[in-house]
């Protein structure tokens, strides 16, 4: 009698054990199916990297709906980055992009694109850094020309630095002078959310003054004005670009001085090296144009992140 009484506990103990292996497991699978990741960085007061948080120390909205946020890890993922170089031919970011590389080395594979007036790749995605130094060496004084192509460079790079497995991003680093352009700049912020990668923008002091033009000469007042009003429309898509694109991918604008450009682009190799995947579990009802707002409750601490989760990810 009492060997039976036994064998129907062990058997109930072990029925219970994998009912609850299996309730665990469907919601184990519940969260993964309803969790989707986005990489963050968060800055102290002093513009450092703040790589010492905790995933309760972040906090998540899609649109009104609060996001729970069940992990943060550093990210490991290697990084996939196309390097802009908007010099005018002048040379001047060669010191500054070598630290930024060499900082990065073993971490990312970069391309070097050249916009001095057409887009041209120096190099294309590699992670070594003997080729990385050789496309640089070609970046020196070129012949100084303005009238860069630029919004038309980040346009093509947005559509080859995503490659799965990796965190895609872009810095352009800037004189100024643009040309004109007709490309759209609501159409580049598009195509910048959709690919997912983080753009970091740097110019030089004066680098929103517009190349000269001389085409205004020989032509009436009213194809003047026309002229006029086509390069104010060109510098305020430029400018949304840089300025709100740059934001909403969860990077940032930076402008200063050429002689503080060393320091700020290993300040960005250090964000960039010390980012944030959060792991985020999404409520019913939410939608791929809701706006993602991420922050910590730490005092002092700045999160970057993307406006929006990309559309794949729902």
């Amino acid at each position: 009698m009492r060997n039976s009484m036994t064998s129907s506990a062990v058997l109930f103990l072990v029925a219970s054990a994998l009912v609850t292996g299996a309730r665990s497991g469907v919601l184990a699978q519940a969260a993964t199916d309803s969790s989707r990741t986005v990489h963050v960085t968060a800055i102290d007061r002093k513009g450092s990297a703040a790589n010492d948080l905790q995933a309760a120390e972040f906090e998540a909205k899609l649109g009104s709906k609060r996001l729970q946020v069940i992990s943060a890890e550093p990210a490991r993922a290697p990084m996939r980055i196309a390097l802009v170089v908007s010099d005018a031919g002048t040379g001047g970011f060669q010191g500054g992009l070598a630290n930024f590389i060499q900082k990065l080395s073993g971490h990312a594979e970069l391309a070097l694109v050249s916009s001095v007036v057409q887009p041209e790749i120096v190099v294309d995605y590699t992670s070594d850094s003997s080729v990385l130094r050789a496309g640089l060496r070609r970046l020196g004084p070129r012949g100084l020309q303005r009238g860069a192509q630029l919004l038309e460079t980040i346009q093509d790079a947005t559509k080859h630095v995503r490659r799965e497995g990796t965190r895609p991003v872009i810095v352009v680093v800037r004189v100024g002078g643009e040309a004109s352009t007709i490309v759209s700049g609501k159409d580049v912020r598009e195509q910048l959310q959709k690919s997912g990668a983080i753009l970091y923008v740097v110019s030089t002091a004066g680098a929103q003054r517009p190349a000269p033009s001389q085409a205004r000469q020989g032509i009436s007042t009213q194809q003047a004005q026309l002229h006029d009003d086509e390069a104010v429309e060109s510098e305020h898509n430029l400018a949304t670009v840089l300025g709100d694109g740059s934001r909403e991918s969860g990077g940032h604008h930076v402008q200063g001085l050429s002689t503080t450009l060393i320091p700020t682009l290993e300040r960005l190799a250090d964000e960039l090296l010390n980012q944030y995947v959060l792991t985020c579990v999404l409520p019913d009802g939410v939608r791929s144009t809701d706006k993602l707002s991420i922050s910590s409750k730490r005092k002092g601490v700045t999160v970057r992140a993307p406006s929006r989760i990309p559309p794949s990810h729902f």
